[in-house]
């Protein structure tokens, strides 16, 4: 045992002489004559400073991108109306992210409203082409009418000038000449009558006839005497009836068949044939309205056929569109509006069907990040959901301007990368440059004179003292600077300012 112990103190005893071994310059074991030069340089050029080599090696400078994980290919659904201008409510639609077949049903707009528009637009253009058919019948008739009734009407107004012209010359007096001579007739048969009753009296009285045949004669022509003076009576009341009353009516009657006639004939030479003119205008604008109808119906039925929406290709369906590296999701005051809780308005997109096969990744840079990157530039690709996959990818596009102060940038996949679909995250490190043999320092080591606009460093000469040296840089990486000009490999410089 009390070996063991020695043992352990002799141990001890070596460690505590190594730990506590002299410096350099007081150190025995070290040759004093390097020591007395390094005090020497230290006493000339002061205080002793760190200092760094100038290194050749490889030089590599990445940027790191924040993205998103979109598809190549895809294609964004709107519902663009021609007519309807219902509100789009959906009720029916499959699920965010769903696989889906081309043809496959998307979304079922409610078309209850269009369906009693596209039912009462078919009554509209079948009572069109029933007014069409009717007018093409009518028609004809009216083209073949016209003329007779022009005829017709012209030979009226000629009959009527001629009954006016014989009314005047010969009729108006024939019937004053009538009526007067009936009165007189009438006149004349009175006074006859009683000429003849006279003359019987006489008669009877010279000659010795019996008193039964007299009386009997006698009052046969008495009767026939006051029979005479009532036709009389008669013929005054018809004659002064027919001069002042029957006459003036006949010759207005007259005159009246002739301006009829004379308005007929100006309405079948003037009028008739606008209206044949507007039967055959009336015509054209049914045609043309029952052709505004059918193109209406047409319009209305394609709305109804887009209130089906059905998947264009293949692909995942996600609701909404992809903006700024987003799902933007229509929705209304209570939901996404493809639940049914909410109305789409006419051209918003409400669903893109993705490709999951050709992948890219949507990302954004800073200004200051921006140095260096150009399309054709590699670097990796880490899905945040898988950090262990490292895909390959190729810088295609950088944005010729800044959106909200920054850069959009579109990245290429290669390959065809299992398990990620658009939506997804990730982080993308581009490779901006590499150099396989480049000189480098720390980049602290390198300071910049903004008045001059150059870059310096304190080299150190082989006398053992520094000077400033103006040297021209190139990229940086991480804390290492590209050196150009001014500085070979292996120099040493001062890793801060003296």
């Amino acid at each position: 045992m009390l070996q063991r112990y020695t043992w352990l103190i002799l141990v001890l005893a070596i460690g505590a002489v190594l730990f506590t071994r002299p410096s350099a310059a007081d150190d025995p074991l070290v040759p004093q004559g390097k020591g007395k030069e390094k005090a020497k340089a230290d006493e000339v050029d002061g205080p002793k400073h760190e200092t760094v080599k100038v290194e050749r090696g490889p030089l590599t400078t990445a940027v790191t991108l924040k993205g998103t994980i979109q598809s190549e290919e895809a294609t964004e659904l709107s519902v663009r109306l021609k007519t309807w201008v219902g509100p789009l409510v959906a009720r029916k639609a499959i699920e965010h992210g769903t696989a889906v077949k081309a043809g496959d049903i998307l979304v079922q707009f409610e078309s209850d409203k269009l369906d009693r528009e596209i039912r009462d637009s078919r009554q509209e253009r079948d009572l069109a082409q029933l007014a069409i058919r009717q007018a093409e019948q009518e028609l004809p008739i009216l083209e073949k009418q016209t003329p007779l009734d022009l005829a017709a009407a012209e030979r009226d107004f000629k009959q009527a000038v001629e009954d006016m012209k014989r009314f005047v010359e010969t009729d108006r007096k024939m019937f004053i000449q009538s009526a007067e001579f009936s009165l007189k007739s009438a006149s004349f048969n009175s006074e006859y009558a009683k000429d003849e009753l006279k003359q019987l009296q006489k008669m009877y009285r010279d000659k010795d006839l019996t008193e039964e045949t007299e009386q009997m004669i006698l009052k046969r022509y008495k009767h026939a005497v006051e029979s005479a003076d009532l036709s009389l009576t008669f013929a005054k009341i018809d004659t002064e009836h027919s001069l002042k009353v029957e006459l003036p009516r006949r010759e207005q009657a007259v005159k009246s068949a002739m301006e009829k006639a004379e308005l007929s004939l100006a309405k079948a030479r003037d009028v008739q044939p606008l209206l044949l003119q507007q039967k055959k205008l009336a015509l054209a604008h049914l045609k043309y309205e029952e052709g505004k109808a059918k193109e209406h119906l047409a319009e209305l039925e394609l709305d109804r056929a887009a209130l089906t929406v059905k998947a264009p290709a293949d692909g995942l369906a996600y609701h909404g569109r992809f903006v700024g590296g987003q799902w933007m999701i229509p929705s209304g005051p209570q939901g996404p509006a493809l639940l049914g809780v909410g109305s789409i308005s006419p051209g918003d997109v409400f669903i893109t069907v993705v490709s999951p096969g050709k992948l890219a990744v949507r990302a954004e840079v800073e200004e200051k990040e921006l140095s260096g990157l150009k399309p054709g530039l590699t670097g990796r690709l880490t899905p945040t959901a898988f950090p262990d996959k490292k895909l390959p990818c190729e810088l295609v596009r950088v944005a010729g301007a800044p959106h909200d102060g920054k850069f959009e940038v579109s990245i290429k996949l290669d390959g065809k990368p299992d398990a990620l679909v658009p939506g997804m995250t990730c982080s993308v490190r581009i490779i901006t440059a590499k150099k396989n043999a480049a000189l480098t320092v720390p980049s602290l080591a390198v300071f910049e004179d903004a008045a001059e606009d150059i870059h310096y460093v304190y080299r150190l000469t082989k006398a053992g003292k520094h000077e400033k040296k103006t040297v021209t840089v190139g990229i940086t990486s991480g804390d290492r600077i590209e050196i150009l000009e001014g500085l070979a490999e292996g120099e040493k410089i001062l890793a801060t300012k003296p």
